[in-house]
């Protein structure tokens, strides 16, 4: 800041010392300012609540593991009749893996509700598995919520 005297006066400001602090702290301020990065992070987590991060390679197998679907015929039928077998249901077949059927619903409570009902699902679902000759000789039910379902 450049700074005009007056005569007979070294300091102009002397007679100022409220308007004296506030300029010593906007230079403060545009000081520090100056020092920080603002497209940077500020990371406030302590070292030891951090955790790992997982390794590519464990990732990558996940990724796979949802990407390679067997085709399977009994559950291809299961998903072409799922709608004319039960048109009142709020779930959908989701996925057939190593003999367990999952079967989607959106809530926890549209859960709960279908839970007493798979005896009568698995029933009516096994004519389908009885016309495919290389149909799986038993399989189970399993619930499952996702949310995103349409």
């Amino acid at each position: 800041m450049k700074s005009t005297t007056l005569p007979g006066s070294s300091d102009p400001l002397r007679n100022h010392p409220e308007l004296r602090r506030r300029l010593r702290d906007r230079a403060a301020r545009k000081r520090l300012a100056s020092r920080v990065t603002p497209d940077l992070p500020i990371d406030g987590d302590p070292i030891e609540t951090r955790v790992p991060t997982p390794r590519v390679g464990t990732l990558m197998d996940g990724i796979l593991d949802d990407l390679l679907a067997e085709k399977n015929a009994f559950f291809d039928a299961v998903c072409a009749q799922w709608k004319t077998l039960f048109p009142d249901l709020p779930a959908r077949p989701g996925r057939y893996q190593d003999g367990h059927l999952f079967i989607y619903v959106r809530t926890s409570g549209q859960l709960f509700a279908l839970r007493p009902k798979l005896p009568k699902v698995k029933r009516a679902l096994l004519p389908l598995r009885d016309t495919d000759p290389n149909g799986p000789k038993r399989f189970t039910l399993h619930l499952e919520i996702h949310s995103n379902l349409t």
